[in-house]
């Protein structure tokens, strides 16, 4: 006896595929319907995003079954979840794909497909459901500079970086973080000042003039966005 997977298989082999034959549905057969998912933003774990998906099918249809793809933005897919009318799988609900925190930023596409079959002719015909998109981006991060007066020309910079959670924005463990100094109109590195944050905190000790304009730049990796603080001056 035939498991409901290999029936639904059995059930769904196009009659004209060899033909290479398309068939139109019949007018009042279709499988039509919509999918949507919030945006996402990345954090330094894989967490599932959930998928909305909602399927409009007619009476007249008597078998259908659709994949749901996640499509990255270099083109890159997802191994896709099936439902179909075989398994009892529900015409509308949510739907879940996994993301982690070394994927890529961009435009994220749910691509469906898939086919139905009406009474006769017993053929499979495609579904009709439009390819939805949600944007995925960097967390966001916030970094703030503090310096303090070492003695003679010796400074502690000590940047706060925090990045957002959903619960709001918490410390940054190993964000990367340069300082920087204003030399003749233009922000240069200073040598030997990069630092890895420690549960938010990056240090450096510098040398410098009082009065020189500094400031820390967390740069972007990975799962976190860049951002800078605002410029302090040294001795101030």
């Amino acid at each position: 006896m035939l498991s409901r997977k290999s029936l639904a298989r059995v059930l769904v082999v196009p009659v004209l595929a060899a033909a290479g034959l398309a068939v139109a549905a019949p007018a009042q057969a279709s499988v039509t319907g919509t999918t949507s998912a919030a945006d996402f933003v990345l954090q330094n774990k894989c967490r599932q995003h959930p998928v909305d998906y909602a399927l409009a099918v007619t009476p007249e249809t008597t078998l259908w079954q659709v994949k749901l793809t996640l499509v990255h933005p270099g083109g890159t897919s997802s191994e896709g979840v099936d439902l179909s009318s075989v398994d009892g799988d529900p015409t509308s609900g949510t739907v879940h794909f996994l993301i982690c925190g070394s994927a890529d930023p961009g435009t994220y596409t749910i691509r469906t497909t898939g086919s139905y079959q009406v009474v006769a002719p017993l053929v499979n015909i495609p579904v009709a459901v439009a390819e939805s998109t949600f944007e995925v981006r960097r967390a966001a991060t916030r970094t703030k500079l503090n310096s303090t007066h070492l003695g003679d020309d010796r400074y502690r910079l000590v940047a706060k970086v925090k990045d957002e959670r959903r619960s709001g924005f918490k410390p940054t463990s190993s964000a990367e973080v340069v300082f920087q100094r204003r030399v003749d109109g233009a922000w240069k590195v200073i040598r030997g000042s990069r630092a890895m944050t420690d549960r938010g905190v990056a240090t450096a000790v510098v040398n410098g003039s009082a009065g020189t304009r500094v400031r820390a730049v967390t740069r972007p990796d990975g799962y976190l966005d860049g951002s800078t603080s605002g410029p302090v001056r040294l001795g101030s």
